[in-house]
């Protein structure tokens, strides 16, 4: 039996996809720790607040079941591609997503910013993992 390296190789660009939903998990722990110290009246607005970095885990996850067909197809470097850029970009996207949350929860306890600004500073990481789900889309389906 011979070896398909580049099917390997595709499914490594799979397992990359991993790491988008570990930077998913990384924000949302960052983002769920700064609300533990949040006083009760303003906890639901932070709560709001930690759960966007869970998105990134969801783009990977739309990645890796778009990438199904072109697997079956053998277009083994495009999964490849595509599961590299989504999961290194949601990776960071996420991970740094929640640390914007964290100062954000921080400064809506404080009463220093309302919900609707720590949220809106929350979206700018959150843009690049949207690219690169964009970028993934256009790479199967353009």
């Amino acid at each position: 039996m011979e070896t398909n390296w580049m099917e390997i190789l595709a499914y490594v660009g799979l397992g990359f996809l991993g790491l988008g939903l570990s930077g998913s998990a990384i924000g949302l722990a960052i983002g769920g720790s700064a609300v533990t110290g949040m006083r009760p009246e303003r906890r639901n607005n932070g709560i709001a607040v930690s759960v966007l970095p869970g998105t990134q885990g969801l783009y990977s996850f739309a990645v890796g079941f778009l990438c199904f067909g072109p697997l079956e197809e053998g277009k083994y470097t495009i999964v490849l591609a595509c599961g590299m850029v989504t999961g290194i970009a949601c990776l960071f996207s996420g991970w740094w997503q929640g640390v914007v949350c964290a100062a954000g929860i921080k400064s809506i306890n404080q009463d220093r910013m309302g919900m609707g600004q720590a949220m809106l500073l929350a979206v700018f990481p959150e843009f690049y993992a949207i690219l690169a789900l964009a970028f993934s889309a256009l790479l199967l389906f353009g």
